[in-house]
């Protein structure tokens, strides 16, 4: 998998031959529009070319004629430009996004990065490689805290998977692992992918999946899962752990990841004490330490 940060470098050759196509279509129109600039253009280009020479000869005198001489140029140059109400600046090479300067983040008055809203192409690639093809409507402007009821529950939920994702735990308690638990069709998945989406947009990896399909994940991603900054594990249960070697990979991941600090959270409908008492033994030892997410507090 790719993370955002390697998707936006990635794209910084593109970027950087962009500018340079925008700058010298710049400059031919300016010089379109004003011929006599071109031609000064050209003679400090000779002069300078000229001077090189002169320095290599070590022709000290020829080389302060050339000085003056270009420095009359610039003189006349810059009269030029300003008669013709000229940029002077127009043949530099400048940023296509001014928000983010083309480094793909902007930084917020707290000083927190985000991806720049010029790389909506990079994000969706990147939602599309951590696991959320199939959730592109998925996005946290839609969460709405009354949806099905029960708003303080939701919004609790909302702020605690929020907080488990930057690694915050308010009583300084160490934890890594979450369960996030709730009943059926109360909007689990939705808000478990757009905390996901959310990290990517601050900078950092991130990858959704659901429980039953981490067998047919490829070695190189679940190498990749033990170490990046969050993982949203979904659909997560008890009988899950039993089969297809599921119990051997996630307790692999989750001892890694633990070791690491890094925030991972299971999305489940079973309450925690019902997972710890049925589970792969491996995985119900690492689940007993687990801090909770639920609608009600607990």
């Amino acid at each position: 998998m790719k993370t955002i940060r390697e998707l936006i470098n990635e794209s910084l050759t593109e970027v950087a031959a962009a500018r340079e196509i925008r700058r010298d279509e710049n400059v031919r129109r300016v010089y379109r529009q004003c011929p006599e600039l071109k031609e000064i253009d050209d003679q400090i280009i000779g002069v300078r070319g000229n001077r090189l020479i002169a320095v290599i000869d070590k022709d000290e005198k020829l080389v302060k004629r050339f000085d003056i001489a270009e420095e009359e140029l610039r003189v006349k140059r810059d009269r030029i430009i300003q008669i013709y109400k000229i940029d002077p600046n127009f043949d530099e090479t400048r940023s296509i996004c001014e928000k983010c300067d083309d480094t793909g983040f902007t930084k917020g008055s707290d000083g927190t990065l985000k991806v720049c809203s010029c790389r909506r192409n990079e994000l969706e690639r990147c939602y599309e490689l951590s696991g959320m093809g199939d959730y592109s409507s998925y996005r946290m402007k839609n969460f709405r805290d009354d949806y099905l009821g029960n708003s303080n529950g939701r919004k609790r939920v909302r702020n605690e998977l929020l907080k488990a994702m930057l690694g915050m735990n308010e009583d300084g308690e160490k934890s890594s692992l979450w369960v996030y638990s709730a009943p059926p069709q109360t909007g689990k998945t939705f808000l478990a992918v757009c905390v996901c989406k959310t990290a990517i947009n601050l900078g950092k990896s991130a990858y959704y999946v659901k429980c039953e399909d981490l067998p047919n994940l490829g070695s190189d991603t679940l190498e990749d899962l033990k170490r990046i900054d969050f993982l949203v594990i979904d659909d997560f249960a008890d009988s899950v752990t039993l089969f297809n070697n599921v119990g051997s990979i996630l307790n692999t991941l989750l001892e890694i990841r633990t070791a690491g600090k890094l925030p991972t959270v299971l999305v489940t409908p079973f309450p925690k004490a019902e997972l710890v008492s049925k589970c792969d033994m491996r995985i119900s030892g690492k689940l007993s330490t687990a801090r909770t997410i639920s609608p009600e507090g607990k």
